[in-house]
């Protein structure tokens, strides 16, 4: 008796706020108000796919596959062989009980993770898993990601000539081992801390800061800042920011305003409206060819779309799934698999900020050297 009134309860609450719900008073029964309500429970049903991957995933062409998971069937494959043997991955030995989920499967559901902004109600559903399952399997992926593939895939050039000759192709800038940058990934602000990532551009993310090489691969990425952070600040209590010097050698990273220019890192001129013709024509060539890691964040924007905005509550862990997009950007490039949509990257125009730290009289040294060889060129 209970369930009815329940069941009465919440169907005539349902029709008096429904407008469209019009029923003559001598059909107003309880055995119209039982079928309405069952109505309702029955479109608010879950379904769940059960042999999605074995009957659905399986057939997909190869085009159709790329566009869903975001990767083409054979860099899958190649992912798919690099966990296999991954000691946190071990599947147990067969034995009563529900039947282990392959790592093709979890595989997958990463994937369709990263390359989507659907729910995670509706991914759970769609792999016939449960909300708490696509979690637990989904975190040890982006673990494992973590700790095994982010030395092996995201690494600093060695081959210091190619990367030099990638850059100089283009715009005639010699020297150049990368380009520097940040970019804002829009997230849902940790409980308690929403100011603290409330960025100048009016949301709420974290900040990946990474250096890209020619070819567009990240060469080093650092994440987690919150957004409200200038990238000046980020920078320097970044890794690179001491290691820079080393890796750098006697060549030089491309920035934007925002860094300070020093030996291994070359910048903009400030203008003031005082600059020469050359420093102009240096600032628009240092421009044309540092906007190759603009371009890079568009592309892993756009093929990881997750990245559009990441809704998780444990920020350590939307950190991870930043990495691993950027991982999957680098395999993707070595396995020459292109996708070409691209995430317009930053539609504000946003005033450059004035730098929080000075440049070096060794950086400017070199920026006026630059300076005089590019204005012959």
């Amino acid at each position: 008796m209970a369930s009815k009134r329940c069941l009465v309860s919440a169907a005539i609450i349902i029709m008096t706020e429904d407008e469209d719900f019009d029923l003559p008073d001598e059909e107003f029964s309880f055995v119209t108000l039982f079928a309405a309500c069952s109505d309702i429970q029955e479109q608010r049903k879950r379904y769940k796919v059960e042999r999605f991957v074995q009957d659905v995933v399986s057939r997909y062409s190869l085009d159709t596959f790329k566009t869903f998971f975001r990767v083409s069937k054979t860099t899958f494959e190649t992912i798919l062989e690099n966990i296999q043997h991954i000691p946190e991955l071990l599947l147990r030995e067969p034995a009563a009980g529900r039947p282990q989920i392959s790592h093709e499967k979890d595989l997958l559901m990463m994937l369709w993770y990263i390359g989507s902004q659907e729910t995670i109600r509706s991914i759970a559903d769609r792999f016939n898993v449960s909300e708490s399952t696509f979690h637990s399997h989904n975190r040890r992926l982006l673990d494992v990601f973590q700790k095994y593939f982010l030395q092996k895939f995201v690494i600093w050039p060695n081959d210091v000539q190619t990367v030099n000759n990638e850059f100089e192709i283009k715009k005639n800038f010699p020297g150049v081992i990368g380009a520097i940058d940040s970019t804002h990934i829009r997230v849902k602000p940790p409980s308690g801390h929403s100011n603290d990532y409330f960025n100048r551009k009016k949301f709420h993310s974290v900040i990946l800061q990474a250096v890209c090489r020619g070819d567009k691969r990240f060469t080093d990425i650092f994440c987690g800042w919150p957004g409200r952070v200038h990238d000046a600040r980020v920078f320097q209590n970044s890794p690179l920011r001491q290691r820079g010097p080393i890796l750098c050698g006697q060549c030089h990273l491309l920035g934007d305003g925002a860094y300070p220019c020093k030996r291994w890192l070359i910048t903009p001129y400030r203008n003031r409206g005082n600059l020469t013709r050359d420093q102009i024509k240096f600032n628009q060539i240092l421009s044309s060819t540092r906007v190759i890691i603009e371009n890079s964040f568009g592309i892993l924007k756009g093929r990881f779309r997750r990245l559009q905005f990441v809704e998780m509550n444990d920020i350590s862990y939307v950190v991870k799934a930043i990495i691993t997009a950027c991982i999957l950007h680098n395999i993707c490039i070595l396995n020459q698999d292109e996708l070409d949509e691209h995430f317009d990257n930053d539609p504000q125009q946003v005033p450059l900020i004035i730098p929080m730290f000075e440049n070096d009289a060794e950086g400017q040294l070199k920026r006026q050297l630059l300076t005089r060889q590019l204005a012959i060129t």
